[in-house]
């Protein structure tokens, strides 16, 4: 299916003019390049995310979620792409702040505490945004995480999906999609079904972690209390429709272990300790 709405996307109330290519490839990058996207500032209103690499789909969860639900997302001005350089291009509004992972051995206890609940109200908020049935991108596309990605298309592995038992079954396909032993994908195609349990997918942010949610102080701030925080969540690139573990698997996957942020997962996720165990031994050889 198509995207979900007219490509290319231009909002009508710009907070000033886009900003051209030539202006977008000499601006300085906020984070390193990687796998043909890069991340730029542009004065005080704009970033723009854009290079071969990028999936204009992720434009796309930020507008979706914007308008179906309260989490504060950045603002999207702009999603086109550029037929000769086949690049896309994603402007968003530049959100002010300093992320989560930078911030978090700042606060105290009882900050930690209200982040901590307001993570939990934006995800079960996105818990409650209706299932279209299956599991895959907005407008039925495949899911745009890597451990489905092949470099043909193949729907087997890339999905959608129209049960859980075919998602599963995708990552037995993907094991020997990349050359592993096919002995060790039917062992898993023996044991996963045991393990891993959905009644139905659910929105899903898809890569939970400290690097993806900025904060910004509101008000003053007295003693080593920062004023009120406004927690904005960021990087919606592989956003879909998932199993309900999925979102507690990836942040999983995703711990430090240098402090105590694991601690506080299941204040803002419901847990699937034991699987997750299997799932990240699984995620490891297949992002090998």
């Amino acid at each position: 299916m198509a995207s979900t709405l007219e490509l290319p996307y231009y909002a009508t109330d710009l907070p000033s003019p886009l900003p051209t290519e030539a202006d977008i490839d000499a601006a300085p990058d906020i984070t390193l390049a990687y796998g043909g996207r890069r991340v730029v500032e542009i004065g005080t209103h704009y970033v723009v995310k854009y290079g071969r690499g990028v999936n204009l789909i992720e434009g796309e969860n930020m507008l979706y979620v914007g308008k179906n639900t309260s989490i504060p997302v950045p603002r999207v001005y702009a999603l086109y792409s550029n037929s000769e350089t086949r690049k896309s291009y994603i402007v968003m509004e530049r959100v002010a702040g300093q992320t989560l992972l930078s911030l978090w051995p700042e606060l105290s206890h009882s900050k930690k505490e209200t982040v901590a609940a307001t993570l939990q109200s934006y995800f079960n908020e996105l818990r409650q945004l209706p299932s279209p049935g299956y599991y895959g991108s907005l407008g039925k596309r495949y899911l745009c995480d890597d451990i489905f990605r092949t470099i043909e298309s193949n729907p087997e592995i890339n999905g959608p999906f129209t049960s859980h038992e075919t998602l599963v079954e995708a990552l037995a396909l993907k094991y020997t999609y990349d050359g592993r032993p096919i002995f060790r994908a039917d062992f898993y195609r023996q044991c996963l079904p045991r393990l891993l349990h959905s009644n139905g997918s659910i929105f899903t942010h898809g890569d939970f972690q400290r690097k993806n949610i900025m904060v910004q102080r509101n008000g003053d701030s007295t003693g080593d209390e920062p004023g009120q925080l406004q927690v904005v969540v960021i990087d919606w690139e592989k956003s879909g429709w998932y199993p309900c573990y999925w979102e507690y698997f990836y942040a999983v996957c995703a711990l430090r272990w240098d402090d105590d942020w694991c601690l506080w997962l299941e204040r803002m996720l419901e847990p699937y300790v034991g699987e997750s165990a299997w799932f990240k031994a699984l995620h490891l050889e297949l992002w090998s």
